[in-house]
């Protein structure tokens, strides 16, 4: 399947998912993140802010869990410029205001934005295949944002499904995770 089915495929899934289901599936994948990942050795994480009326996975729960037991890391999000479709990242600190923009994405208010290297980036997906690629929402932003991100950053997406097969349209802008987290297991890419 193409991007664009596999789109209205996984957004119908993730629609006829419950609140409790996707409740159940993001405290699965907030524990099997920390249990997988030794974060010794991360300074900066950066890490999406769900849209929960669209059943996207709930990484507040991740968040709550990083700023308890990893105080030293470092955590960013980002604000989309839907005019070049790009990102531009921003330190998450527990009093930032959170706002949503015209497309309903939670995005921080008045925060300081973040220009230092980022360890590791947490990734919003519809779907993924077998090789690591990933269906987001279409625009291209986290294949640009990472395409000027360290090379060497640690690409996690998070999935409340398994793995389709093959992405058959994926085209040479489109960057690999290096692992994704389901409930059930890490996908290791």
């Amino acid at each position: 399947m193409n991007k664009t089915e596999l789109r209205q495929l996984y957004l119908s899934k993730r629609k006829n998912l419950t609140s409790k289901q996707v409740d159940k599936y993001s405290q699965d994948i907030s524990n099997r993140f920390f249990s997988y990942f030794d974060l010794s050795k991360i300074t900066n994480i950066h890490i999406f802010l769900p849209i929960l009326k669209q059943n996207e996975i709930n990484t507040w729960l991740i968040i709550k869990e990083l700023r308890q037991n990893y105080p030293d890391i470092t955590l960013i999000t980002s604000k989309s410029d839907f005019q070049s479709n790009t990102m531009e990242s921003y330190i998450l600190e527990a009093d930032t205001q959170i706002i949503e923009n015209s497309w309903s994405i939670p995005e921080p208010y008045n925060a300081v934005k973040f220009d230092d290297t980022i360890d590791m980036i947490l990734m919003p997906l519809l779907c993924f295949d077998n090789y690591g690629f990933r269906v987001g929402y279409g625009k291209g932003f986290y294949d640009r944002f990472l395409s000027n991100c360290n090379p060497n950053i640690i690409k996690i997406g998070l999935s409340l499904f398994e793995p389709t097969k093959k992405i058959d349209d994926v085209d040479k802008y489109d960057v690999k995770m290096d692992f994704c987290v389901m409930s059930e297991l890490v996908w290791k890419l």
